[in-house]
């Protein structure tokens, strides 16, 4: 054979894609086939920034796997003394996977309860959280069928070994955890913490600043300012502004055990918190109360 007509075979060949390999194009679909689908919305490649997308969960499968043991997660507590195996994808082999655009540093999980966790992507080179698909070589929900254990929902996001990386007063970083997850929005971190950022004068004070850092991590899961954060509290970030104003000692008893306060509160407690990390919370959230500016 010519080696032009050599040059010509490889080529044609390298345009073949792999079968398993399936393109982001066969990945994301523009309808739900299946409930079990998880919806992608923001800035893909092949989709305008609102579009919703949804992959299902055998394409789920195709992407590299990672099969690990994993201890210490709060959603198995239960099984605190018994590891679980657990299969699925790293997020970043998933963004990649999925052609997210460059420009994207956050990945927010959005939770069928309304808790929200956002990943960025300095946290997601740090810890590499698993989008888990399996238990125990099983499909999460045969896995919870079989051993009767709270559930997770058909997704969840863990880690093989979470080690903290940072502290601010007595917060130590902890792992997100989020369950039930039901869809992944890629998009910018920018506005998601210009939100909740202290803002006028009140940035410049240290108390405000390490009050942030830690309600960024801690409280934003569960407590909205506007369209970002959770809403699984149902109680808003200027909601708590007026309460750590208003109330401060009701406020500090809500933060250590919020069941003092409320007796319906699905909010854990956190008896670790010492007085200036209270401190803390309060000053920043003050920032945030009606009329304050």
């Amino acid at each position: 054979m010519s080696p032009l007509k050599l040059i010509a075979v490889v080529g044609a060949c390298l345009t073949i894609p792999a079968a398993d390999s399936p393109s982001t194009a066969h990945l994301l679909q523009t309808t739900r086939g299946a409930p079990s689908d998880l919806e992608i919305t923001g800035t893909t490649v092949n989709a305008a920034r609102n579009a919703v997308r949804y992959i299902s969960y055998e394409h789920l499968l195709t992407l590299p796997q990672i099969t690990v043991p994993v201890t210490g997660d709060d959603n198995f507590r239960e099984l605190a003394h018994e590891k679980i195996v657990i299969t699925g994808v790293y997020l970043d082999v998933l963004e990649n996977s999925l052609g997210i655009a460059s420009n994207s540093d956050l990945v927010t999980a959005h939770c069928a309860d309304g808790y929200r966790s956002d990943f960025t992507r300095e946290y997601i080179q740090s810890h590499r959280p698993i989008l888990a698909l399996k238990i125990d070589g099983k499909p999460v929900k045969t896995w919870v069928a079989q051993t009767h254990t709270s559930d997770p929902g058909r997704y969840f996001i863990t880690y093989e070994a979470f080690r903290p990386s940072f502290s601010v007063l007595s917060y130590q970083e902890i792992p997100k955890i989020p369950a039930m997850v039901v869809r992944l929005d890629f998009g910018s971190s920018q506005p998601v913490f210009h939100a909740i950022a202290p803002h006028g004068d009140a940035a410049a004070i240290p108390l405000v600043t390490e009050g942030f850092r830690i309600a960024q991590q801690h409280c934003y899961r569960c407590h909205n300012m506007g369209s970002y954060g959770g809403t699984k509290a149902n109680r808003s970030w200027r909601t708590l502004g007026t309460y750590a104003a208003t109330s401060p000692s009701a406020f500090e008893r809500y933060i250590r055990n919020p069941k003092s306060v409320d007796p319906k509160s699905a909010m854990p407690a956190n008896p670790e918190f010492d007085k200036p990390t209270v401190e803390a919370l309060q000053a920043y959230f003050q920032t945030f109360a009606p009329g304050v500016h």
